[in-house]
């Protein structure tokens, strides 16, 4: 599943902080926590708000489309999932 981001302005700037995204068919607005680098990807960290109070917190790496355009990609291997989830668990530890 491709991502794209709609409102980012720059992966390294994060000039806007919420943006579009399309998770299971429906368009959700998500917020920005934090975008990492980590073997010579750029990762990003946000968050979706479930509507009662609590989020879901997801992470997806950041690349080019063929347009030059930010979108996000799904982690792809278990390796590259448990580093981000340490990741992750560290911000909110």
């Amino acid at each position: 599943m491709v991502i794209y981001l709609y409102k980012i302005k720059g992966v390294e700037t994060m000039e806007e902080t919420k943006f579009k995204i399309e998770v299971d068919g429906e368009v959700k607005e998500a917020e920005m926590l934090k975008i990492v680098s980590l073997d010579g990807n750029n990762y990003a960290i946000y968050a979706i708000d479930k509507g009662d109070e609590t989020s879901d917190i997801l992470a997806s790496r950041v690349v080019k489309d063929s347009e030059g355009k930010d979108t996000l990609v799904d982690l792809e291997s278990d390796e590259e999932r448990n580093k981000i989830k340490d990741i992750v668990n560290a911000m909110f530890s």
